[in-house]
């Protein structure tokens, strides 16, 4: 894959010349497998490995897929900054503190504020950085992401290979090149709990291809990701969503989240929950859908369909350019459960052009894609309240006909005059999840008393997004914080392990 991954491959095949087989039987005094181990290999993970070997620590890095790079090899590479050269060499006047205003005004102000801030503050050096590693950003950025709730000014890059794979390679690659022989890493190695003594998280016990055994460490770093494909957890801590689907990774199943509230760390947030809209899927339990059976970008490409609840009524306006008006009414959703329709007539006004991607595939299947000679009909297919849907229908083809603004505002309305009608079901649809272990700015675990779980440290979407993006989602906000605080973990990390606290 990328270099550091050749390290883990060796480093399981050398597994047992580690030292000393800490925790293993016949073991008097207990020796460190490494200063600070790193659990999970994403963005926030590789970013932690790098910043302890910067600190002078020994790393030993465990992730439990067979190979590096956690959700890094899914996602997109977008980065939010501000005040960074490239903004400079356009002409793109930009500041810190507008970009706190942003992401506090698309997360509704729900933040840690002293987070945002260390984020905001140290994001442009950390991309700086990257484009003197050797990243080649994009020359159309910086540009205002169309996907989110647009920022204020164009903050938002990309390299020019659109994955967030690329910083996971720059990071690993320097990592091998400058501290390779004070650097291990296992592949295939499942974490399974944190080990505590005498208050404070010495190591972590985990499975792996030379069996289950315990790993010590004088830190830990957290950097296990999210949980949007645990069903279980979303049931267990905000099971108001436990309809919405997600395209988040199948191992995204936040297990070290609840590591480390079993070590004594608090978790928050744990009910928050945003709903990209939307994701279509092929069956009633279908939940784990890709990125072809989004939605996205419906109100750009599609004029006059109308997006209905469950009860037959309309909950935002349509067209609106903005993503967290919509993704804001999704939460008012039961379930979570949208509906789009529109008639033969609003399909012959957009050229007959489809709204979404495998129209026709889908419409045969007979699932998220129907069809009906009338509105009452349509809503009994979808289980949804017929009088409502009707009377929506009507209200929306009365104001359209007279050139009316409906109550949302909306102009771009178009009259349901042409059967048949057809539905498209989709669900609010997690990207990432807002709750997480609690962290100060030194990116230390914090106990339900406010005070410092000693030896535990987590960054990224353990962390939860909400602690430094609050309620929404902002362009460049998921992969650019990992990577910060990722960072900040492991330089603090390495810290506290040199101390020797």
């Amino acid at each position: 894959m990328h270099k550091i991954s050749k390290v883990a491959v060796l480093a399981v095949l050398a597994a047992a010349l580690l030292c000393s087989c800490a925790g293993g039987p016949g073991g008097s005094k207990p020796a460190y497998d490494a200063d600070v181990i790193v659990v999970g290999s994403g963005l926030a993970g590789h970013g932690a490995v790098y910043g302890a070997l910067e600190g002078g620590a020994s790393v030993l890095l465990l992730e439990k897929n067979d190979r590096l790079g956690g959700t890094s090899l899914t996602s997109t590479g977008t980065f939010s900054a501000a005040g960074t050269r490239i903004q400079k060499e356009k002409g793109i006047a930009d500041s810190v503190q507008a970009h706190i205003d942003d992401i506090n005004r698309i997360g509704h102000g729900k933040a840690d504020q002293a987070l945002l801030r260390k984020f905001a503050e140290e994001a442009a050096g950390v991309w700086e950085w990257f484009v003197d590693k050797g990243i080649n950003p994009n020359p159309a950025g910086p540009v205002i992401d169309p996907v989110h709730s647009p920022y204020s000014v164009a903050r938002t890059m990309t390299p020019a290979k659109n994955s967030a794979n690329e910083y996971v390679r720059v990071l690993a690659g320097e990592a091998k090149a400058k501290y390779g022989e004070r650097l291990t890493a296992l592949v295939s190695t499942k974490v399974t709990a944190l080990v505590s003594e005498r208050g404070r998280v010495v190591g972590v016990r985990a499975a792996g291809p030379e069996g289950e055994r315990t790993y010590r460490a004088k830190a830990v770093v957290l950097a296990t990701g999210g949980y949007g494909s645990n069903r279980a957890m979303i049931r267990k801590y905000s099971p108001r969503y436990a309809e919405y689907r997600t395209v988040t990774p199948p191992w995204a199943t936040g297990e070290g989240i609840e590591m480390a509230a079993a070590a004594g760390a608090e978790l928050v947030n744990m009910d928050y929950v945003v709903g990209y809209f939307g994701g279509m899927p092929k069956a009633a339990d279908h939940y784990a859908l890709g990125f072809g059976d989004l939605t996205s970008g419906f109100a750009d490409r599609w004029k006059g369909e109308i997006w209905v609840g469950a009860d037959g009524k309309r909950f935002v306006d349509e067209d609106d350019g903005d993503e967290d008006p919509r993704e804001t009414a999704i939460d008012k959703l039961e379930g979570g459960k949208i509906l789009i329709v529109f008639d033969q007539g609003i399909l012959d006004r957009n050229g007959g052009k489809t709204p979404i991607r495998d129209f026709d595939a889908r419409l045969a299947q007979g699932y998220a894609v129907k069809k009906a000679d009338s509105a009452e009909e349509l809503a009994r297919a979808f289980g949804v309240d017929a009088k409502g849907l009707k009377e929506t229908i009507d209200g929306v083809s009365a104001a359209s006909a007279q050139g009316q603004a409906d109550y949302f505002g909306k102009t771009t309305g178009m009259p349901f005059e042409k059967g048949p009608y057809y539905g498209v079901l989709c669900y609010g649809t997690i990207f990432m999840t807002q709750g997480g272990v609690r962290v100060d700015t030194s990116l230390r675990a914090l106990g339900k008393d406010g005070k410092p779980v000693a030896g535990l440290y987590a960054a990224g979407e353990s962390m939860g997004t909400s602690q430094w993006g609050g309620r929404g989602y902002a362009g460049g906000t998921g992969v650019a914080p990992a990577i910060v605080f990722g960072l900040d973990a492991g330089k603090a990390a390495a810290a506290f392990a040199k101390a020797g606290k």
